[in-house]
């Protein structure tokens, strides 16, 4: 008997808002960053704020919120019982290390950049990584598996929702501009009357 023992489940789309309600949200999370993140960097930020509690006043984000929870609804079948939301500002030189969370799923929603990688050069530049569980360092694979790592080219618009435990990093960046996003936590549960057998 074969079992695949390690898939994961990715979600990617395109969510594009008007520019008013995107230069909101850009702005919004610049001025978090501002005055959350003394340190600067991308993974700096002390602060567990969220951007998107009430008592924040950012309903800036809540149409975002709502059509991330209805790609979870959809997507993985799972209702989110808890959830929160940051800011992840990326300068030009900046990356994201390697890390994992605690969470059931995350999702990260590029509001803006303009990274200018070239793939044909190996040149990852702005990149956003995620790992393959089985192993998070090298390219080595055996015939039948996958790549370690899927390599997703951010643009402003895309949403990616995955499993939280699926490591994951991002190339130093190399736009003109920040790099704005927002990474959601969530937590989930199995919608009413669905099973998530073991396959």
């Amino acid at each position: 008997m074969i079992r695949e023992l390690f898939s994961a489940r990715i979600y990617q789309d395109l969510l594009i808002f008007e520019d008013g309600l995107r230069d909101q949200m850009r702005q919004t999370a610049l001025d978090f960053h501002q005055r959350l993140n003394r340190d600067g960097q991308p993974w700096a930020r002390k602060s567990r704020q969220s951007l998107i509690n009430p008592e924040g006043g950012c309903d800036v984000f809540r149409p975002l919120v709502d059509l991330v929870r209805e790609a979870i609804r959809k997507a993985y079948q799972c209702e989110p019982v808890w959830q929160t939301a940051r800011e992840v500002i990326t300068l030009p030189g900046q990356f994201i290390p390697l890390h994992a969370e605690d969470t059931d799923l995350s999702a990260v929603y590029w509001v803006d950049g303009d990274a200018r990688p070239d793939p044909s050069q190996q040149d990852y530049s702005g990149a956003f990584v995620l790992v393959n569980p089985s192993g998070a360092y090298g390219s080595r694979k055996l015939p039948w598996e996958g790549w370690r790592s899927e390599i997703i080219h951010p643009r402003p618009g895309l949403l990616v929702i995955f499993p939280s435990y699926l490591a994951h990093h991002s190339h130093p960046y190399n736009g003109t501009r920040p790099s704005v996003e927002i990474h959601f936590e969530f937590r989930v549960q199995a919608l009413e009357g669905q099973t998530h057998a073991n396959h």
